[in-house]
């Protein structure tokens, strides 16, 4: 996992809460206004679901690499807020808890895409 991502997920399974919208991000919205970025890193990378609207993109240096730059769905605040809830429920509350605990992270993934269908558009 990228550092960046282990530090900011490392910070959201310390504080237990949804963000909501950070506005004082140099990136934001990066998804769209008024996105949820509690999980800006995204704990399902990569997901490999052209649903959510990712999709694989050419590297400068060759090959592919998961892109999820039109994925809104886990950026959505009830998706990111229930997903939030299925990891207190589940007591999923570290990132190493995500790196052992793939199977079950699995099957929230595939619970959130039922409960919450994913829209790719804007």
């Amino acid at each position: 996992m990228h550092p960046l991502a282990y530090d900011h997920l490392k910070r959201v399974f310390m504080d237990r809460k949804v963000i909501g919208p950070d506005d004082t991000c140099e990136y934001y919205p990066c998804h769209f206004t008024g996105q949820d970025c509690t999980w800006c890193f995204c704990p399902f990378y990569p997901c490999e679901d052209v649903q959510t609207g990712g999709e694989w993109v050419p590297m400068k240096t060759g090959g592919l690499i998961w892109g999820c730059s039109d994925c809104f769905w886990l950026h959505t605040p009830e998706v990111a807020a229930a997903l939030m809830t299925e990891f207190q429920k589940l007591e999923i509350d570290s990132v190493e808890s995500l790196e052992t605990r793939k199977e079950e992270l699995n099957a929230i993934f595939i619970r959130l895409k039922e409960r919450y269908p994913p829209k790719t558009a804007k």
